[in-house]
């Protein structure tokens, strides 16, 4: 090799190097339109989770009459605001560099107890939540992690409002059963709902629930409809039920009890159970020996048994779109961070005020554990 060959050598490697580093340089680099791309999804994430914030806010001065408004909404309200404090940026242009991220990645957990606080469009509800990246859907970008331990616990409902009645139909129940369902679907869980079952329907709705709830950490039956006590036990009635005298209730209700029984010899189970049942349009007017409303259930270990009034007491069906039981249980239930013991004693207070002292809901805890719908 010649003396000019290690010289030859060095030159030809420093000149990769340089060629090499400015590409690996401008690779990297953002452009400018990039890096005023990710100003604008800055700005637009900041507002958004600040008029998120506000509407929360609201919801808790106003928890019975606040509705809240649309994710699309706040978007677009977010992007003129974004219009108005950058005004040297084109914030509608059609631009490649979009960050893969949720727009509501700065307020995630926010975002959550927001998106449960009953709407003024919840027509939007479904696509709002897909949207958001909070259940499974076609979405654009990846879906970001819920920021809870609701995605570790597996969890899984049954939902039942029975409103078509032959004999004393309600307003109430299908309502309730909806706006729960909806609720529960925000929380995490996989949810079964039935609307006015017949006596088919609610056994094999129930025994599927059994079946099912081996593979699940959490269970939870809500039930919104007629409920009667005989003999000690309590039973749910079918909208098909033809009752002609007291003996018929065994044979065409079904004893709620033995779902528990059956339920709570599932280990390490958290089972919860909400009856809003005891209503104050009973199946027997007269002649009867049944006892008004329900009657008390201990819970067994690991349980929960909610009812709408106390043991001996009636439920108002209310005039409302939900009954005054169901409306106040979701409104404290969509409150952040709260456990379940606590959302039932707010409830209890809340339709003890609103019916005037008649009603006053009743629970049993022997939780081991605590449970946020939330968390």
């Amino acid at each position: 090799m010649s003396d000019k060959g290690p010289a030859l050598l060095l030159a030809s490697a420093l000149l990769v190097g340089i060629v090499g580093g400015s590409f690996y340089y401008n690779s990297i680099k953002p452009t400018q339109e990039q890096q005023e791309q990710l100003l604008i999804n800055s700005k637009i994430r900041s507002e958004v989770c600040r008029r998120i914030e506000s509407e929360v806010n609201n919801y808790k001065q106003s928890p019975h009459t606040f509705k809240r408004g649309t994710l699309k909404n706040i978007k677009n309200e977010a992007r003129e605001t974004a219009k108005i404090e950058l005004p040297q940026l084109a914030v509608d242009r059609q631009i490649q560099y979009l960050a893969r991220t949720s727009i509501l990645e700065n307020c995630q957990p926010l975002a959550q107890g927001w998106l449960r606080i009953p709407s003024a469009f919840p027509e939007f509800y479904e696509a709002e939540l897909q949207e958001a990246g909070l259940v499974p859907g076609k979405t654009k970008h990846p879906q970001p992690a819920l920021a809870n331990n609701s995605v570790a616990q597996k969890r899984i409902a049954l939902v039942i409002g029975n409103s078509s009645y032959e004999s004393r139909p309600l307003k109430n129940p299908v309502n309730d059963a909806e706006d729960m369902a909806i609720f529960l679907k925000s929380a995490g869980f996989q949810v079964t709902e039935i609307k006015n079952a017949d006596i088919f329907q609610l056994r094999s709705a129930i025994k599927k629930f059994e079946h099912d709830l081996s593979i699940y950490d959490v269970g939870l039956i809500y039930y919104s409809g007629h409920g009667v006590e005989f003999r000690g036990s309590n039973y749910l009635i079918p909208v098909d039920a033809q009752l002609r005298n007291e003996q018929d209730i065994p044979r065409q209700g079904y004893d709620i009890g033995s779902v528990l029984v059956r339920a709570s010899k599932s280990n390490e189970k958290t089972l919860i159970f909400i009856l809003d049942a005891c209503r104050n349009s009973p199946i027997f007017s007269q002649n009867r020996s049944t006892t008004d409303g329900l009657t008390q259930v201990l819970a067994p270990s690991g349980a929960i048994v909610a009812f709408s009034a106390a043991p001996g007491q009636v439920a108002s069906d209310g005039n409302g779109r939900n009954s005054p039981y169901t409306a106040a249980l979701l409104s404290q239930a969509r409150m952040p961070n709260k456990k379940i013991e606590d959302i039932l004693k707010e409830t209890s207070k809340i339709v003890s005020q609103n019916t005037g002292g008649r009603q006053i809901p009743w629970y049993n805890s022997s939780l081991v554990g605590d449970f946020y719908f939330d968390k």
